[in-house]
């Protein structure tokens, strides 16, 4: 499958609930147990991004009903080594129908992903995402990396 229709696929297997009844093990099977992730500008781990998820389910879902999220435009560029990793940009839209405000409304997000090989699978080890939505969740102690990816 191309690079990019796969992360698109694998975000619709992660990104919030109440559409995806089964995000925790969309979390699990897209990102590498070492990621590397942010949003915005907190950093975290594989467990501080589940708990991120988590509380952004919570708060996404009483926002919007229905919430609603997809993708304007994707970009995959694939390793010259032929394995099934690389990096990929993603320009999206997330909200819908904004309870408070009794009406539709829509924000920009994007992301950065560099994908790896793990064991013959393609993993997220890296995920940067950037969002402009409103959004009251508390979000997690951030985690540094330190100075080295590994």
């Amino acid at each position: 499958m191309q690079l990019s229709r796969w992360l698109e696929c694998q975000i619709n297997g992660f990104y919030p609930f109440p559409a995806n009844k089964n995000w925790p093990a969309g979390h699990a099977r897209s990102f590498s147990r070492s990621l590397k992730f942010t949003f915005n500008e907190t950093h975290y781990d594989f467990n501080g991004s589940l708990q991120l998820y988590k509380s952004f389910n919570k708060t996404l879902g009483e926002a919007f009903h229905p919430f609603k999220h997809g993708h304007i435009n994707t970009l995959g560029v694939p390793n010259a080594n032929g394995d099934k990793g690389g990096f990929v940009y993603m320009i999206g839209w997330a909200g819908g129908f904004q309870t408070r405000a009794r009406r539709n409304m829509y924000f920009t997000n994007a992301a950065f992903a560099v994908v790896g090989v793990e064991q013959g699978e393609r993993k997220i080890v890296e995920f940067r995402e950037s969002g402009n939505i409103p959004n009251t969740a508390v979000l997690p102690e951030p985690v540094e990396w330190g100075c080295e990816f590994k």
